[in-house]
């Protein structure tokens, strides 16, 4: 297996034993990089930035704001006084990344976490001491925490269909959410908000797209050369769709050997070879045409069972062992991907862009313009598009209604957690006052949980779209841009105009690989309907067995949307037995570690 792997980290405060700490970063081969006051910080080698005299230390991958695009290896002496005189503030308008920074604070450290989530931090606590780590395993690892499944947030979370939370469905362990930082040195474990999209979501009135188009295609492509500069052989996943197609030609091939990656399902819809040709010749990589195998899907392995979360669907394996066989074969150092590109760039097909405009600019010519944009898009009639602008307008000032989701879920269960509301601190802000901007903050939240999705023995994966500059350029551009000219993300299609082929931005739909997992739940309907109705799930009473038995009895071909939430539920069940049953890293074989990708960004 090619040696490089995503970077890990581990940071204890006075945990008693510190004899298990030390074996388990031994372990891991992390490195120990900082020490002070009770907080000692390990982490893979080549991924830690100290700032002198014991103030700090940054882990991950830094960047500097307007500096070259490479990785940061040490901040000189004028740049580490400004951190540890600011703090947070000063990093996050300074660098970007996927880090994580330990800075002083007071008497103590306070932890925070980059915007895009890049580097994931997990941590468990008793009064007056704690552990944190990079991902579960890690933290499992040194004894101080027990891999158990909590019930009550498991069943939360697949009610609140994939709704960031800094509490887990594994009992004990918290996640450090992004954008936020906690105080280590503190028994509560204080969690702050140290950014909010809202700070960066004040929409322009100009209507000139020229110039916010260039704006974006410099940042991207600068995200893109920084990220690439770090990896000198990269596998992308891509499908002849705009987002990994803007990630793929973003990349230098002067700094990056770079290998495309297409999954084919037998169906058409599943098959995008006519666009992934499409962008092989217009950018000139190679990219390879890979079949799903129906081979590699186990029904008792989560394709996701190395988070703290289950978040993945079954046929997704065979994906994922794909992508690893060639990573396997070609030495891959990173993969890349065009994950969260529909979030970022506001794909919509609502009434929403009409609504913030006549609710921005008022009434006017140019509320009449994005009238007719989203009639175009969308194919409604303009009564169609007035009766849902007067819906989204009327919304506003309530903050974003997060939909849950309670298909196959238990009844009298659904009762109960719908007496809850599902929220989040970015739907509740006083400033959601546009109902499109707030469903592309919403957009950014749904995406959050999916991009973590990667065994860290794994080369990392790189989601360029998700970071923080790209996130901050499209969170000022106004829902009503993405939109222009009837077409869906439009301003990103304008960025890259004179650099992606013409069929490629001309092209309109979506493909995916609904074919193959409707082929799955042909081949094992029987299997499925024996592990969901009698296992964990259906044991805890979170799932209705009747209804799951009288979807499967059909025997239609395809299963609309049921389909994807079954597979969601088969891997959930096996996530469960898997960290009801947890082992050891040391009797686990790294030849088949669960990888998870997006079967396709569009």
């Amino acid at each position: 297996m090619h040696a490089v792997s995503a970077p890990r980290f581990l940071i204890d405060w006075s945990v008693p034993d510190g004899s298990r700490i030390d074996e388990t970063a031994k372990r891991f081969n992390l490195d120990l990089c900082f020490e002070a006051c009770g907080v000692r910080v390990f982490v893979s080698p080549g991924y830690a930035i100290r700032i002198n005299g014991n103030r700090g230390v940054f882990l991950g991958t830094l960047f500097e704001r307007n500096g070259p695009p490479e990785p940061l290896v040490e901040l000189d002496e004028d740049q580490q006084n400004v951190v540890a005189a600011k703090g947070a503030p000063a990093v996050l308008t300074s660098y970007w990344g996927a880090y994580c920074a330990l800075l002083r604070e007071g008497t103590g450290f306070a932890l925070m976490r980059d915007p895009s989530g890049g580097l994931p931090a997990y941590y468990t606590s008793t009064p007056g001491s704690c552990v944190i780590g990079s991902d579960p395993e890690i933290i499992a690892e040194t004894g101080y925490w027990t891999p158990a499944v909590s019930w009550d947030d498991l069943a939360a979370h697949m009610y609140a269909r994939g709704l960031p939370k800094s509490v887990t469905p594994l009992r004990g362990l918290s996640e450090l959410l992004p954008g936020t930082a906690c105080c280590i040195c503190d028994s509560s474990m204080r969690i702050e908000a140290i950014w909010s999209p809202w700070d960066h979501a004040q929409p322009e009135t100009a209507s000139d797209i020229s110039g916010s188009s260039e704006i974006l295609r410099r940042t991207i492509q600068n995200v893109v050369s920084s990220w690439s500069s770090r990896y000198p052989s990269i596998l992308i996943g891509v499908s002849g769709g705009l987002d990994s197609s803007i990630i793929a030609a973003s990349i230098s091939a002067r700094r990056a050997r770079v290998t495309g990656v297409t999954l084919v399902t037998n169906d058409p819809d599943g098959d995008e070879r006519l666009f992934t040709r499409l962008l092989s010749e217009g950018i000139g990589i190679e990219i390879l045409d890979v079949r799903y195998d129906p081979a590699d899907i186990d029904l008792g392995i989560s394709c996701v069972r190395h988070l703290a979360r289950p978040i993945g669907r079954s046929h997704a394996l065979a994906y994922d062992r794909a992508m690893h066989r060639i990573a396997r074969e070609r030495g891959v150092d990173a993969f890349f991907s065009g994950n969260g590109g529909d979030n970022v760039f506001y794909y919509t097909q609502s009434a929403n862009p009409i609504a913030d405009r006549l609710l921005a600019d008022g009434p006017g010519i140019g509320v009449l313009h994005t009238w007719r944009d989203v009639c175009r898009l969308t194919g409604c009639t303009p009564i169609e598009a007035a009766g849902a602008t007067i819906g989204s307008v009327r919304s506003r000032g309530r903050g974003y209604q997060w939909s849950s989701d309670s298909r196959f879920l238990d009844a009298g269960l659904v009762v109960d957690l719908a007496k809850n509301r599902v929220s989040h601190p970015w739907l509740a802000d006083d400033r959601a006052r546009l109902p499109g901007k707030a469903a592309h903050i919403a957009a950014l939240l749904r995406i959050q949980s999916g991009l973590e999705g990667y065994d860290r023995r794994l080369p990392p994966m790189i989601n360029p779209l998700m970071s923080q500059p790209v996130l901050e350029t499209c969170l000022a551009v106004p829902t009503w841009k993405w939109v222009e000219g009837g077409r869906d993300r439009a301003l990103a299609r304008s960025a890259f105009s004179h650099i992606l082929p013409q069929g490629i931005l001309e092209r309109r739909t979506k493909g995916g690989p609904d074919g193959f997992a409707n082929q799955i739940i042909a081949m094992h309907r029987i299997e499925i309907l024996d592990r969901l109705t009698s296992g964990y799930l259906a044991r805890r009473k979170i799932i209705d067995c009747d209804e799951i038995a009288s979807a499967l009895s059909d025997d239609k071909p395809t299963m609309g949307t049921d389909q994807a939430r079954l597979l969601s539920l088969v891997d959930t069940e096996a996530w469960v037995a898997h960290w009801s049953h947890w082992q050891s890293s040391s009797s686990v074989s790294n030849g088949d570690v669960g990888i998870h990708f997006r079967s396709h960004s569009t």
